[in-house]
């Protein structure tokens, strides 16, 4: 799965093309390299982030889900959150 539908798809952006300017903006790292919005991500990715609030995460992804279709109490089951810096 792409990277700008997987923080879409995940919740942590709130839509595809927010996504794609935060990762256009530099604002995402996948593996320790900036991030392209056609990048891949697999389970076991690490993805740094700096969300629209400006805090800082640091994700790894433990689930890609099949389909965009993910409901909002599993969203969070897609990742887990090494560190959060505000």
């Amino acid at each position: 799965m792409r990277i700008d539908l997987f923080l879409k798809v995940s919740g942590l952006l709130k839509t595809r093309s927010i996504a794609s300017r935060a990762i256009g903006s530099g604002a995402v790292k996948l593996n320790g390299v900036r991030a392209k919005a056609s990048a891949s991500v697999e389970a076991g990715s690490v993805i740094e982030l700096v969300i629209p609030d400006g805090t800082e995460l640091t994700l790894k992804v433990l689930v890609v889900p099949e389909n965009t279709n993910v409901s909002r109490k599993d969203r969070k089951s897609l990742y887990s959150v090494l560190s959060r810096e505000e």
